[in-house]
């Protein structure tokens, strides 16, 4: 089993978390533009997945109510606005199979998105190639790890981290940070709903559809558009509905309205 597989067994027992799902379409037909006008303009590759990840920066930054952890029951407001974003890793000697791992882009309000395109890219190859310093350590002791010993120093990481605050000299201080995003979209789908990652203390994990050309309404016509779908698991202890109304709203009006991301 490849490393993410083995974690995930060892983190949830039940899946009765609390949970909020939520589905956006977005109308894609600026954005497309925009992000070719990036590429064309930069020479980096700038995709919708950036572009989201740049709009959930600024949005835990413009509601720091929702960037948040929970620490022995009780709510903390993150400093910076950091994203995780999911990284395919292909595993030595078995075609066609994949481990999850991911690279964290720090303070990505303060980032554009051609630059979060960059350092993306970057993390992603250092950890293809598994040269991402300790979090390649850190996977590669996982693996080695029985699975009774896995779920123990899973729970021990997160207590010394989360609960006590601790630098943990294995993994990078909240690695994973307010929110994590994953692109479906290049392997083909449309829409999927994915479960909160209970170890990671991020209480939003948003995934970024296929764009596809549908049928919508727009002043009492049907026209065809560029849709692209994104959905989100929030925790509910932390987020409810009135809040993930407003992280919605304005996602949309900001991938709708992409200069905007700046």
């Amino acid at each position: 089993m490849s490393v993410w597989r083995r974690i995930s067994l060892n983190t949830w027992k039940n899946p009765d978390n609390a949970t909020i799902y939520g589905r956006l379409d977005v109308d894609a037909s600026k954005l497309q533009e925009y992000l070719k006008k990036k590429t064309d303009t930069t020479g980096v590759k700038c995709t919708v997945t950036h572009a989201v990840c740049r709009g959930m920066a600024l949005l835990l930054k413009k509601f720091p109510d929702c960037n948040v952890l929970v620490r022995r029951r009780k709510i903390w407001l993150r400093r910076d606005a950091d994203i995780f974003l999911q990284v395919a890793m292909p595993i030595e000697g078995q075609e066609g199979k994949a481990d999850l791992s991911g690279a964290m882009i720090r303070k990505a309000d303060t980032k554009p998105v051609e630059q979060i395109s960059s350092e993306l890219r970057e993390k992603a190859l250092a950890i293809r190639k598994k040269q991402d310093g300790q979090m390649a350590k850190t996977r590669k002791t996982m693996m080695g790890l029985p699975n009774f010993l896995l779920k123990l120093v899973l729970k021990i990481i997160g207590w010394l981290q989360y609960t006590l605050n601790l630098k943990v000299p294995t993994t990078p201080r909240d690695p994973f940070g307010g929110a994590m995003v994953s692109a479906i979209g290049t392997l083909g789908l449309k829409m999927a709903y994915a479960p909160l990652v209970t170890f990671s203390h991020a209480p939003i994990v948003i995934l970024v559809g296929e764009v596809e050309e549908r049928p919508v309404v727009q002043d009492g016509q049907i026209v065809i558009r560029p849709i692209c779908t994104l959905t989100a698991t929030l925790d509910h202890r932390v987020l409810d509905g009135f809040q993930g109304g407003l992280l919605a709203a304005e996602m949309k009006r900001l991938l709708e309205n992409p200069e905007e991301l700046g």
